[in-house]
């Protein structure tokens, strides 16, 4: 078993400031990197877990941040548009007392306000067509955006499963030299690295293949 006097620290003594805001802001130590150095699992299991954690915050915080942002914004927009409806909303509440106050007026003014009243029909039709032909022009860019990404998505498909097997093998060589490592710690001059079995998943056809498919999407 290693004993913690082999361990010569040579760098601590220089950053001592360092040393010490690296441990009050995230809680690591000398003593705790020394006692999982030397197998103490309490500690090993402290780091492993603050991977982990830290894994997890780098994974979800930037879609976090993301829904939270289109919260806030959404709210804004929201309360915005409150105040633009109901500022309408006084607007209108004014002109339907004027408009209940002139039909008081004198029958004199009712061809006036027929005429009026097809020149707002005109106005509300010329706006329709306009509104129509927004909305068509939005359906048709809308279906050829989804097209598009159907096909990126199918393409990134592709290229994801054609890569399994090359993501396997980095996975697997880390694993190897993982193993090789813990074997001639424990074993020395003695080891035997014949007796580590090695994963090899890619293969001149599957490494073709995966040309093949690279040189089709690209």
């Amino acid at each position: 078993m290693v004993k913690a006097k082999y361990l010569k620290d040579h760098v601590t003594g220089y950053g001592k400031n360092v040393s010490r805001a690296t441990k009050d802001k995230f809680g690591i130590s000398n003593q705790l990197i020394v006692k999982a150095a030397l197998g103490d699992e309490k500690s090993l299991t402290q780091i492993a877990d603050m991977g982990k954690l830290g894994e997890r915050l780098i994974l979800v915080m930037p879609t976090i941040k993301q829904n939270l942002n289109s919260y806030i914004q959404g709210n804004t927009q929201y309360n915005q548009t409150l105040a633009e409806i109901y500022r309408e909303g006084g607007k209108g509440a004014l002109a339907i007392d004027k408009a209940s106050s002139d039909l008081t007026l004198e029958n004199t003014k009712f061809n006036n306000l027929l005429e009026e009243y097809k020149a707002r029909l005109f106005a509300s039709l010329e706006a329709e067509e306009d509104r129509h032909n927004i909305q068509m022009d939005a359906i048709e860019l809308q279906a050829w955006i989804d097209t598009q990404m159907k096909e990126i998505d199918y393409k990134v498909q592709m290229e994801n499963i054609s890569n399994k097997p090359f993501v396997a093998q980095i996975k697997a060589d880390e694993d190897y030299e993982t193993k090789k490592i813990q074997h001639i710690l424990e074993h020395g001059s003695e080891s035997d690295l014949s007796l580590i079995p090695r994963k090899q998943y890619i293969t001149n056809p599957l490494r073709k293949l995966w040309q093949e498919i690279r040189d089709l999407f690209s």
